[in-house]
């Protein structure tokens, strides 16, 4: 199984996973070997684009085809040879796509046909999607390239309409 955590900038994507990773560690009444098999995973793209030197390819077609390979090689192995695991992201498909869309990389009407296909893919089976969303960003502890594009506003609006096109 597959959890995806997705929203805006600052909605509390991460703050909402290390909760979830304090209390799986130390709830009562599990026995702790009951979550070997949950993994938590956030894809460190900004860290790969420096040691890398990809910055100036950030708001390139290149840079969506990047992040979207990422996802897709995971699904990939979930389905070969973990898929007896329980992944947990923070931040997926969906946010690559709003921040395509949100920075123009590729067009705009390309990118939801896509994203709509991609999730019919048979490696989307057993995927659940968790939105947060919040209207204000909140104060994160670390800054990335990202923050000077960031407008939680215009992020929540592509999120909305790309969880509307692709309801289920």
């Amino acid at each position: 199984m597959i959890i995806i955590i997705e929203g805006a900038q600052g909605s509390g994507k991460t703050h909402l996973i290390n909760s979830l990773k304090r209390n799986l560690k130390f709830a009562d009444e599990y026995p702790p070997h009951q979550f070997k098999n949950v993994i938590f995973y956030k894809y460190k793209h900004v860290e790969y684009m420096d040691k890398l030197e990809f910055n100036d390819i950030e708001g390139d077609e290149s840079f969506h085809y990047f992040t979207i390979s990422n996802t897709l090689t995971i699904l990939g192995l979930r389905d070969l040879v973990m898929s007896d695991k329980v992944f947990v992201f923070d931040r997926g498909i969906f946010s690559a796509y709003v921040w395509s869309i949100l920075r123009k990389r590729v067009d705009a009407d390309r990118l939801k046909k896509e994203l709509t296909n991609l999730l019919n893919l048979d490696s989307y089976n057993n995927c659940h999607i968790i939105r947060i969303k919040s209207n204000t960003g909140m104060k994160r502890d670390h800054t990335d390239i990202f923050d000077k594009h960031a407008n939680v506003g215009l992020e929540n609006n592509i999120f909305d309409q790309l969880f509307n096109l692709n309801m289920e």
